[in-house]
């Protein structure tokens, strides 16, 4: 099996990696250095798999007295920090993977709340006025989903015209694809970049304010059978 490759640096939760003190076929241990400032000896096994991810001090913290612990917006908080923090967070493929990082202000819940307030609706998520930019004072919102979906980057790799879809080199299709919900749905692969594109369509039309591809009539049809 081959050796987790650790570099000095790398983040898992609130912990950062200092160096590597014991390295055995099993076992292996890094010193890390946690947000709060203490130093800490912890086993590989326990940082990739999210047993351990501070000093101790991120249990200490859901005891505090703000009392929020729980709550709709705590819960979006370490979300927010998982993603960003977390290599094993469904969601860190696209967030900590690709640079964006929770500001150090952050780190620190009461902080979070006393910059961004309780939101007027539970239902209402963290939305990233700039996508390029990490979560910041200034640069994050509380948005409904339908404004996280018209403010959604544009994938990188995505050389379509059309929203939702995407050329899969390795299958020589167009891949059509949607995210509701925080979760991204696969569509299916198409033929043509028009029936991918109709595709997104199909399923965007039963969530009120998504953007579509193709008007409701005109001479394509509105995309109202494909996929």
């Amino acid at each position: 099996m081959r050796a987790i490759v650790i570099e000095e640096g790398q983040r898992f939760g609130r912990l950062i990696i200092v160096e590597e003190i014991d390295r055995q076929d099993r076992w292996r241990r890094f010193r890390c250095e946690c947000d709060c400032g203490r130093i800490v000896d912890v086993r590989l096994s326990h940082l990739t798999g999210g047993k351990i991810l501070s000093c101790g001090c991120y249990a200490r913290d859901r005891r505090t007295k703000h009392g929020m612990y729980g709550s709709s917006i705590y819960k979006r908080w370490n979300e927010m920090l998982q993603r960003c923090n977390n290599p094993n967070s469904n969601g860190f493929a696209n967030y900590g993977a690709r640079g964006i990082k929770v500001c150090e202000r952050w780190h620190k819940f009461e902080n979070f709340l006393a910059d961004m307030g309780m939101p007027e609706n539970p239902a209402l998520e963290l939305d990233r006025i700039d996508n390029e930019r990490g979560y910041e004072p200034g640069n994050v919102r509380w948005a409904t989903e339908v404004v996280q979906v018209r403010n959604q980057r544009k994938r990188r790799d995505c050389s379509s015209r059309y929203r939702g879809v995407c050329w899969n080199k390795k299958r020589r299709l167009w891949q059509a694809e949607i995210k509701v919900a925080g979760r991204r749905r696969h569509l299916g692969m198409f033929s043509t970049e028009e029936d991918a594109g109709r595709a997104y369509d199909s399923v965007a039309r039963l969530y009120n304010g998504f953007t579509l591809n193709f008007p409701a009539t005109g001479e394509d049809g509105g995309g109202e059978q494909h996929g």
